[in-house]
C-alpha cells in the first residue's frame, strides 16, 4: 500500500494477462476457487483464468523466487495456492517480534535480538549427568546429496579415530537406491541409519532437520559429509563441557576465523542490514570463565555439537532454505537466549578431494550456483532485510 493512497492489482491494457499495481477503481476482482486464485467475471469454462507463476512464459510447476506472476489458463499443479495464516507465518520468524531497545538506533524488527548472549554458567551438581560411554551419549547427524562414498569414509574415519562406531544418521536425496554393492557398503555399519528420501532434492535445511528428529542420544554433532574426525577432535572433554554447563552449542574455532557476533543494523544509505563480524568471539573479554580455550560466540562453523532438545526448540532448520541455511538457525538460537561457544580444542577436517563418482558433479554444481541468489534473496526476506554483509576483524570486539 502506498503512503498517499491504496494501489491495487489489476491488468495492464496492452496485455491482459500482465499484473500491475493501479488504483482500486480499475482493479481485478479474484476468487479462491478449490485452490486457485482465479479471475472473477463471467469467464466461459474454457477462459478461465488464474493467478499463476511463469517460467519462459509458460505456466511453471516449479517456480523461482523473483518468477513472473501473471494470469493464465488455469493448469494444476501451476495455478495451485497455500494459504498461510499471518500466526503460523509469524511462528517460524519470534525474532521479529522481540521487543526492541528505546536508547537503540536499530529500530526494525530484528533489531531485538542484537542484545549479546550471557555467559553459559556450570550447572549445580545435582543436574550434571556425565556421559559414561561416547555412543550413548552422541549421534553424528550427516546431510548429503548422492554422495554415499564420502558417508563411508567419514564412518570409516569416525571407527578409526574415535575407536568405535557411534550412532550415525544420514539423510539422503532420493528416490532411487543405489547398487546392491554400494548398500552392502553402508551395511557395513550396523550403528549407521541411511535414510534415502523418498523425494529428490530434500534441501540442506529440511534434511538435516529431519536428521535430529531421529537424533536418542542428548547431544548431536552436525556434520558435512566431506567432514572427518582427526584423533584429536576433542570430543569426549567437548561433552563434558556440555554435561556441566548450560551451552546449546559448541563449535571448533577453526583456521579461517569464521564464527562470529552477528547483529541487525542501518547501513550508511539507510538500508536495514545484517552483519556477520568474523573472527568477533576470539577477543579476551568473551573467554568463558569455565573453559578459557572457549569463547562467547553467536554462530560457529558448519561443524558443531549441538544439544538435541535445544535444536528441537527452534524448530530445526528452515524448510524454506534448502542452502543459506545456516547463519538463520543461528539467528533463532539467539533469538530464543539459547548459548554459543567455540572452543580451541576442537577440530575437524573438511576433504572434498575425494573422487565420488555416483552423483553428477556438473549438475550439482549448476544447481548449487542457480540456489545461491534464490536462497540468498528468501534468507534476506525471511529476515526483514536488505543485504548481507561480512566483515572480518582482529581485534576481536
Amino acid at each position: 500500500m502506498s503512503i498517499e493512497r491504496a494501489l491495487c492489482i489489476g491488468v495492464k491494457k496492452t496485455n491482459i494477462r500482465q499484473l500491475i499495481l493501479t488504483t482500486c477503481e480499475q482493479a481485478v476482482r479474484f476468487l479462491l476457487v478449490d485452490g486457485q486464485l482465479r479471475r472473477g467475471g463471467t469467464q466461459r469454462p474454457s477462459l478461465k483464468f488464474c493467478v499463476s507463476p511463469l517460467t519462459k512464459f509458460e505456466p511453471s510447476n516449479s517456480p523461482e523466487l523473483g518468477a513472473t506472476v501473471a494470469l493464465t489458463p488455469c493448469q494444476r499443479p501451476a495455478s495451485s495456492i497455500n494459504l498461510l495464516e499471518e500466526a503460523e507465518f509469524m511462528m517460524d520468524r519470534p525474532a521479529l517480534l522481540m521487543p526492541l531497545s528505546l536508547n537503540d538506533s536499530c529500530d526494525f524488527p530484528g533489531c531485538g535480538i542484537n542484545r549479546r548472549p550471557e555467559f553459559p554458567i556450570l550447572l549445580p551438581e545435582t543436574e550434571v549427568k556425565k556421559c559414561e560411554n561416547l555412543s550413548d551419549c552422541v549421534t553424528i547427524v550427516v546431510k548429503t546429496a548422492r554422495r554415499p562414498f564420502f558417508v563411508i569414509r567419514l564412518a570409516l574415519n569416525v571407527r578409526e579415530s574415535l575407536d568405535q562406531d557411534i550412532p550415525i544418521i544420514v539423510i539422503d536425496d532420493g528416490p532411487d537406491v543405489y547398487s546392491p554393492e554400494v548398500m552392502e557398503q553402508i551395511a557395513q555399519f550396523p550403528n549407521m541409519n541411511y535414510v534415502i528420501a523418498d523425494t529428490a532434492d530434500v534441501g540442506i535445511g529440511e534434511g538435516r532437520t529431519r536428521g535430529v528428529q531421529m537424533v536418542k542420544t542428548r547431544y548431536f554433532i552436525n556434520m558435512d559429509d566431506d567432514n572427518m574426525v582427526p584423533k584429536d577432535a576433542g570430543i569426549p572433554k567437548l561433552i563434558e563441557l556440555m554435561d556441566t554447563t548450560d551451552l546449546s552449542v559448541v563449535g571448533p574455532r577453526g583456521k579461517t576465523s569464521w564464527p562470529g557476533f552477528i547483529d541487525f543494523l542501518y547501513d550508511d544509505e539507510g538500508r536495514q542490514i545484517l552483519r556477520q563480524r568474523h573472527g568477533t568471539c576470539t577477543g579476551k573479554r568473551e573467554e568463558l570463565a569455565v573453559k578459557h580455550e572457549c569463547h562467547r560466540c553467536d554462530l560457529t562453523v558448519n561443524v558443531f555439537l549441538a544439544r538435541t532438545k535445544d535444536i528441537l526448540d527452534v524448530g530445526g532448520w528452515s524448510k524454506e532454505l534448502k542452502i543459506s541455511e545456516h547463519v538463520d538457525i543461528f539467528l533463532r538460537l539467539k533469538a530464543a537466549g539459547k548459548k554459543v561457544a567455540i572452543c580451541s580444542n576442537f577440530h575437524y577436517i573438511h576433504d572434498p578431494s575425494k573422487n565420488e563418482t555416483i552423483y553428477d558433479k556438473v549438475a550439482y554444481r549448476k544447481l548449487r550456483w542457480n540456489r545461491t541468489k534464490q536462497m540468498g534473496n528468501r534468507f534476506l526476506s525471511r529476515w526483514n532485510v536488505e543485504k548481507f554483509v561480512k566483515i572480518s576483524s582482529v581485534t576481536g570486539q
